[in-house]
């Protein structure tokens, strides 16, 4: 029987990503409290997370010979690494309320707390975070169908060929 590695199991491979990616946020956060998400930096933070996917994705269609396996792959690396890496940006939230309070991004946030009614800004924040994480984690998911197709299309055009 044949013993399954980390990097050949798509659900332990994202929550490792996700916990990786998390961590990172939350180090970032400590040390830029005040920095804003502009477009640059999110396609930095992000675009090593999606080339994981896509590599993933990759090595599974290349391993299995099948354009599926590398699509199926990529969509479950992104699933459970946003499921981890969500819960890790609701803890980031907490942790760094009152300085994330000032940043520019965070103003329309702020906005709709006045605007709420609601007695706490930590509970209508934490609120608003799990309301939106499963149209985030579908998103990325989505994404990861994406990256699982290029990677899966990729594996399958590299495939090493077998000496008879």
């Amino acid at each position: 029987m044949r013993r399954s590695t980390l990097i050949n199991s798509p659900l332990p491979l994202g929550i490792l990503i996700g916990q990786m990616f998390g961590a990172m946020n939350l180090l970032i956060t400590w040390l830029y409290p005040v920095a804003d998400d502009t477009p640059c930096a999110l396609l930095v933070f992000y675009g090593p997370m999606f080339f994981l996917w896509a590599f993933a994705a990759f090595r599974a269609s290349r391993r299995s010979g099948r354009f599926l396996s590398g699509v199926t792959t990529g969509m479950l690396v992104a699933f459970a690494t946003f499921c981890v890496f969500d819960l890790l940006v609701i803890l980031r939230v907490n942790l760094f309320l009152s300085e994330l309070t000032g940043r520019a991004d965070w103003q329309n946030m702020m906005g709709r707390f006045q605007a709420s009614g609601f007695g706490s800004l930590r509970l209508f924040i934490n609120l608003d975070y799990i309301k939106g994480a499963p149209l985030k984690i579908a998103t990325a998911s989505t994404i990861g169908t994406f990256m699982g197709i290029i990677g899966g299309s990729l594996g399958r055009m590299y495939r090493p060929t077998v000496a008879a």
